[in-house]
């Protein structure tokens, strides 16, 4: 998509009920080069996207899309949050704000006015598990959820490390031990990064927790996009919840990189929406009354066999 639109002003999106479409806009970026500019270049797609489709509720930001740092140059962690929560406030949107590493404890904030330190995990009031206090030195890979009025309503802290293929992220960071379930007002949505979708039991369990919709915030590693897209798919699936995943895109100084491809699925494993290999933006609609009534013909949930289950596993 084009950069060319520049126009600053303020947008009012009113449409704030719990209503039965949701518009969701995924943001993908390469953030391989130029990672000052980052924040400018994913509000200038998000800018595009409104600017086509103004009633957007919902906007997604993949993993690992800036990295914090208290040089004069870039953003701190604060800072990173409080251009998250700005981006909320100004568009009037909701926010599924990727993810990016918090270095302490005490600055990973679970929920306006808390830290993650002392909160405890409540689908109801969107607070978060934190059964174990770090002691590492290693970071946290956190998602930030915002709503409309830029108010932190939770925080996700990535589950499984991407310890496979060679790569070790349990050297650079440290894991969650909580479900990412948050209330919003356009229904309940249950947040994983990345790795996390090669764990079933994840969607599952926010599936179990009522979940509406799945967001995934991703940097999914060249060359496995056919399985990104299987696995993606095999949750919605198994869950009959849509799902909406963005991934980076763009190529590493050690020869990796990410292949894009972010998209929206339905509660049938159907994409209905995505981006291809290139940075930008695509926007897509969640159906929450076909997902309803495709839960209705195909009641998984109420069909599994847990006598047997607890037998076996």
């Amino acid at each position: 998509m084009s950069e060319g639109y520049t126009e600053n002003r303020e947008y009012n999106n009113k449409n704030t009920s719990k209503k039965d479409i949701i518009i969701a806009a995924g943001i993908q970026l390469d953030c391989s080069y130029n990672k000052k500019n980052i924040p400018d270049r994913a509000e200038s797609y998000l800018k595009q996207a409104f600017e086509h489709y103004p009633d957007i509720d919902l906007v997604i930001l993949p993993e690992q899309f800036y990295k914090p740092s208290e040089t004069s140059d870039m953003l701190s962690e604060k800072e990173v949050r409080d251009w998250l929560k700005s981006l909320a406030r100004k568009y009037h949107v909701n926010v599924v704000g990727g993810s990016f590493a918090c270095r302490s404890e005490q600055d990973c904030i679970c929920k306006d006015g808390n830290s993650s330190k002392d909160s405890r995990h409540d689908a109801q009031s969107n607070s978060v598990v934190s059964a174990n206090k770090n002691t590492n030195i290693n970071p946290f890979n956190i998602c930030y959820v915002m709503d409309r009025e830029g108010r932190i309503v939770g925080s996700y802290k990535k589950i499984h490390l991407f310890d496979a293929f060679n790569i070790k992220e349990s050297d650079e960071f440290s894991p969650g031990d909580s479900l990412g379930i948050f209330d919003l007002d356009i229904g309940r949505i249950g947040v994983w990064i990345c790795y996390d979708s090669r764990f079933p039991e994840v969607a599952r369990a926010l599936s179990r927790s009522g979940a509406d919709l799945f967001c995934v915030p991703a940097a999914f590693y060249k060359p496995h996009s056919e399985q990104w897209e299987i696995l993606l798919k095999a949750a919605s699936v198994m869950n009959v919840t849509p799902l909406i995943a963005v991934n980076q895109i763009g190529d590493l100084p050690d020869g990796r990189g990410f292949f894009g491809r972010s998209m929206a699925i339905d509660a049938k494993g159907v994409i209905t929406a995505g981006i291809s290999d290139k940075e930008g933006y695509f926007v897509g609609e969640i159906d929450k009354a076909y997902t309803r009534s495709c839960r209705e013909a195909n009641p998984e949930l109420r069909n599994r066999r847990i006598d047997l289950y607890r037998n076996w596993l």
